[in-house]
């Protein structure tokens, strides 16, 4: 049996349903249970553990939860810089898809965990690909927790524009049978750390039966439902010109709402939305960095902190190397909070243990899951990120939340997931990261070059 014992951590921050926060704490883990919570001295005359981590004045929480990984995009880091959002879609990010090999989409992958673990991520939904199976062989490989889709299209002429010819276009069976596959093959794989729902990536470029299709399917199978909605403002007036609706309010006419559906961005969601979010026990994922990048006004214009008050579940998303550019839930923290500030004028909003329960116990919500993650609690699986608070950044820390959320720089020290230490003081235990960063320089030039978008986004001041 596998036993490891965490000890004498400055604070565990629990995230029990007392939202206790322990100080001089501990946590003992069997195999992939958290089986008991308390303070160092309680738990180390009672639990003897093969493994010791001393955490001493650190910061240990739930690991973190990013409900909005592109994964195989990680390699088209800066290729979608400076442009509007249908040239991102329909130019960069599919151009950049089109250029991609399976063996690329695995070390996209590969990589893109690299950075997760590296942040305190230990589980993350992705909405959606043409490489399923890659992507669930980096899962097997490196260790995280994740969801991941089969990306689910049949409309190749949307009101942004057309999709690109050849892989992306497929007929709606084919979309539908395409999606089901992978659940079938997938779902469950590496005990149980990888999920596979059903995915419905820009709904502009679905029909409305395969809307319903696709929902059946998830009720079907028993798993969720990913999707990108209400994510900027001329999407929603491209879809109300076609449809006399924006993205939820159709989903909602073709009774296809759900509480097994997170829905991405939603940024740019109407009154009556909101109300459906709250009717339809709707997850949302607000993803700040990719509006602020992006210029989507999601942040200015988005009624996150409405949907908290309404009881909607609001988790966090960091979205893509090739949209917010970058993958990190603590900065995500600090953007969803300083923009709801703003916003309002009122820096009471969004406090800083606000923005935490989103990143770990509404994004275990988001992902269907939280009866085993989101929180430290026994029973739980043990998906644990710690954080080193003897930085200068850090000192004095008098709230450990506010910190981690206002001044800290985020990245972890050490993370384990489902009772599997991934990184240990700094050093990732499960990638080979010197490889995989050299593989991600080699492929990502490539295909950018290859794609031609490399000439898009060089700098503007001359390079000799």
């Amino acid at each position: 049996m596998e036993t490891i014992l965490i000890k004498n951590a400055g604070w565990v921050v629990t995230m029990d349903e007392q939202r206790r926060i322990i100080t001089d704490g501990a946590v003992a883990i069997q195999n992939d249970r958290i089986v008991d919570v308390d303070k160092t001295d309680r738990l180390e005359k009672k639990f003897k553990a093969k493994k010791v981590i001393d955490a001493g004045g650190k910061l240990v929480l739930p690991g973190l939860i990013d409900t909005h990984v592109h994964n195989t995009q990680q390699l088209g880091r800066g290729l979608a810089d400076g442009c509007e959002i249908d040239v991102h879609l329909l130019q960069r990010l599919y151009g950049y898809e089109t250029a991609m090999l399976e063996e690329d989409a695995y070390w996209a992958a590969l990589c893109c965990h690299l950075e997760l673990i590296r942040a305190g991520t230990t589980c993350f939904i992705d909405p959606g690909s043409y490489f399923p199976r890659e992507t669930a062989r980096a899962v097997g490989e490196s260790g995280v927790r994740g969801i991941i889709a089969r990306t689910a299209f049949d409309l190749h002429s949307t009101p942004i524009g057309d999709l690109p010819k050849g892989r992306f276009r497929e007929t709606t069976q084919e979309a539908v049978d395409r999606a089901q596959e992978v659940v079938t093959e997938l779902h469950g794989q590496h005990d149980g750390r990888l999920r596979c729902w059903f995915a419905l990536r820009i709904l502009s470029g679905c029909s409305d039966e395969l809307i319903k299709k696709i929902k059946k399917k998830a009720d079907e199978n028993g798993v969720g439902l990913v999707m990108h909605a209400c994510e900027s403002f001329g999407e929603v007036a491209a879809s109300r010109a076609r449809y006399g609706e924006s993205d939820v309010e159709r989903m909602a006419r073709l009774g296809a709402l759900g509480p097994n559906m997170c829905l991405i961005h939603m940024g740019w969601a109407s009154p009556k939305e909101l109300v459906l979010c709250m009717k339809h026990d709707l997850k949302v994922s607000c993803t700040p960095s990719t509006g602020y990048r992006l210029g989507l006004a999601s942040m200015e214009f988005g009624r996150f902190p409405e949907m908290l008050e309404l009881g909607v579940t609001v988790a966090l998303g960091s979205d893509a190397a090739m949209s917010s550019n970058y993958l990190d839930i603590v900065r995500e923290m600090f953007l969803a909070s300083g923009g709801a500030k703003a916003q309002h004028l009122d820096p009471s909003l969004m406090p800083a243990e606000s923005v935490v329960e989103m990143g770990t116990l509404n994004g275990a919500k988001a992902a269907l899951w939280s009866d085993e993650i989101g929180s430290i609690e026994v029973g739980k699986k043990a998906d644990i990120a710690i954080f080193d608070t003897l930085k200068p950044e850090w000192q004095p820390v008098l709230n450990p939340l506010a910190n981690l959320v206002y001044s800290s720089r985020g990245g972890a020290d050490t993370v384990l997931c489902n009772g599997k230490i991934l990184m240990e003081d700094g050093v990732v235990l499960t990638i080979d990261e010197k490889r995989a960063l050299a593989e991600a320089k080699v492929r990502g030039e490539r295909i950018a070059t290859e794609s031609g978008l490399w000439d898009k986004i060089r700098p503007k001041w001359p390079v000799s």
